[in-house]
């Protein structure tokens, strides 16, 4: 079995991660029980929800360490852990200064690591582990650090691995997740053992949710060889359990590491370097829901942007494979995480959080705001929000959001069987219409209390495609609105401001299949120029009474969203109309009653998102 110092001479950087969040530490700290010290530097707690457990015992030496570096200089940094003679017992811990880290990955540097793996190794000491921090709220170990935990395992001869996270403080008052990764019949089970919480006077040990997840060796093996670029040669694909998610069999080759091919990384985008400035790619890119809209952000990653929060709990499903960007070896996997990978893959550079969460009443528009803080020194439109959901409800809130922090918002829907699509956008003091405003009709039937039956079944891929080809030079558009100077979507957004809502014939029937007649009012005379692809921008105005309606219920026909800005306390309570909506095979479906349209309303018809 190769050892550390192959290891890292083969090349190996570790601890890549992508922001598995399911339970905010907040929570965690509010239900935190005080006690006085009483000598111990580490007092004891009752453990309410979770299984106690005090392996291992860390040394009190490395918890201050900690406090100096791992635990109090921003996300992410980290060092390696080891034991001298007890392996219950961490009592060896070197911080790696000369990491190199970005927000989204830690990666230890091969030859300090590797000086001080031998020395250890020399005293007939053990190393066992490595800590590294994660940024605020994620608090889980990702895919990525369980499969290196099993590369570790197999060179170092150990059947466990230590992964403490650590969610560090300026003022190195750090909380610790200490998880342990053990071999157990052919499967890595990663548990966390316990939480510590570093205080002015030592340290706690505090309540935790449980939480245990199992991997086959061979399904941690496979996805090791994928994202090294190591060809796979033997496919095995078996359903989901509840517990694993076998994919493709491989196996790394023993004393062998898969090498990345050396890339010059100033030529990936040297193509479309002039297409945007850098202070537009730097702009961050969030999406709520990322099954369909998995494309477009692989696009968007083309295109030179490198910032992206991804909020999406769902897993890769055998459906999605017609449906959606994904692929065979992907079933069972977690959506953020298959595409971090792909984007990772485009821009090795991407700054990518991956929030495994749904955008749902369990999710604080606080907790919302601090994904968007993980990208610092942003001002309000250098963030797009897009609402990319199957669930109406979260259409809703991601646009109440949006409007909230005074961010530019971009939303699609699909049409049944594919026949159209439809995007809206807002951008705040330049389009008048609210997303309410513009969807009024959706939003109206939704409070009635329409359930939903419509799903992507009939739909070519092709369709979503195009919607997602158009969703790309809107979004574009958002992003460099004012700040792209000698560029063309420098100023696009102005040309199509009280036109924000598009409509996409993506099948010459529609008229038939949705009632929408708009599209040969708009062609009237140039039929034998059209037949189906054409967007028409749909001229909008504002609900409200100077435009002969009541005003709407959400931005109160203002003609100007930059009004609500910081409104609503919480949005969670002024977004109602989706709760009655349902599910079917798990798309929520915009299900309304076919009506003509008008060119100033979208009204309904069978959709879903």
């Amino acid at each position: 079995m190769l050892g550390l110092n192959g290891l890292f001479e083969k090349g190996w950087t570790c601890f890549e991660r992508g922001f598995n969040i399911l339970f905010g530490v907040s929570e965690e700290e509010e239900n935190m029980k005080k006690n006085n010290n009483n000598g111990n530097k580490v007092k004891n707690f009752h453990i309410v929800n979770g299984i106690s457990s005090e392996f291992p015992e860390i040394e009190e030496s490395i918890l201050d360490a900690w406090r100096t570096d791992v635990g109090k200089i921003p996300a992410e940094s980290g060092g390696m852990i080891g034991s001298k003679e007890d392996k219950n017992k961490i009592d060896l811990y070197v911080f790696d200064e000369n990491s190199k880290n970005s927000l989204a990955s830690f990666y230890y540097d091969q030859e300090t690591m590797s000086i001080h793996y031998r020395d250890w190794k020399s005293k007939s000491y053990k190393a066992n582990g490595f800590v590294h921090s994660h940024p605020n709220g994620a608090i889980r170990p990702s895919y990525h650090d369980i499969s290196t935990a099993l590369l570790h395992m197999e060179f170092w001869g150990l059947d466990y691995f230590m992964m403490p996270i650590i969610q560090s403080k300026k003022n190195g008052f750090y909380t610790v997740y200490f998880y342990v990764a053990n071999l157990k019949d052919g499967n890595v089970v990663t548990t966390l053992n316990y939480v510590l919480r570093a205080t002015e006077n030592g340290y706690e040990y505090t309540h935790f949710e449980y939480w245990s997840e199992s991997h086959t060796v061979d399904e941690l093996t496979s996805y090791r060889s994928r994202t090294e670029g190591k060809a796979t040669s033997e496919r095995n694909i078996k359903p989901k359990s509840t517990q694993t998610v076998s994919q493709a069999k491989n196996h790394i080759a023993e004393g062998v590491a898969p090498k990345k091919n050396h890339i010059d990384k100033r030529k990936l985008f040297s193509k479309v370097d002039n297409l945007l400035p850098e202070i537009v790619r730097q702009k961050v890119i969030v999406c709520v829901g990322a099954g369909g809209a998995r494309e477009f952000l692989a696009n968007m990653a083309r295109n030179g942007f490198m910032n992206f929060i991804i909020i999406e709990h769902d897993t890769v499903s055998e459906t999605n494979v017609a449906t959606q960007a994904v692929y065979v070896d992907e079933i069972g996997r977690s959506k953020v995480e298959v595409i971090k990978e792909e984007l990772l893959n485009i821009n090795p550079d991407a700054q990518i959080v991956c929030v495994d969460k749904f955008l749902d009443d369990s999710m604080t528009d606080e907790e919302f705001k601090s994904y968007m803080d993980e990208f610092r020194h942003k001002k309000p439109t250098d963030y797009l929000i897009l609402g990319c959901t199957d669930n109406f409800a979260a259409q809703e809130r991601s646009a109440a959001l949006a409007l909230k922090y005074g961010t530019p918002y971009l939303a699609a829907m699909m049409y049944k069987g594919g026949a159209g699509a439809e995007l809206i956008f807002t951008y705040p003091g330049v389009t008048p219409s609210c997303p309410r405003c513009l969807l009024r009709h959706r939003y109206e039937q939704y409070e009635n209390g329409f359930k939903n039956d419509v799903d992507s079944a009939s739909c070519s891929y092709f369709a979503t495609s195009v919607m997602n080809a158009y969703k790309g030079y809107v979004a574009m558009m958002l992003l460099a609105y004012r700040t792209a100077p000698g560029s063309e979507y420098n100023n696009m957004l102005d040309e199509v401001k009280d036109r924000n809502f598009v409509w996409i014939r993506l099948s010459p029937n529609i008229k038939e299949a949705l009632g929408i007649g708009l599209f040969e009012k708009a062609f009237a005379g140039a039929e034998r120029y059209t037949f189906m692809g054409e967007p028409i921008w749909v001229p909008q105005t504002p609900d409200g009474e100077r435009f002969g309606s009541d005003n709407c219920k959400l931005c109160g026909g203002t003609g100007d969203l930059r009004s609500l800005r910081n409104k609503w306390n919480d949005t969670r309570k002024i977004c109602v109309t989706a709760k009655n909506g349902d599910k079917k095979n798990g798309l929520e479906i915009a299900k309304i009653q076919p009506l003509y349209l008008t060119e100033h309303k979208a009204s309904g018809f069978n959709a879903y998102v």
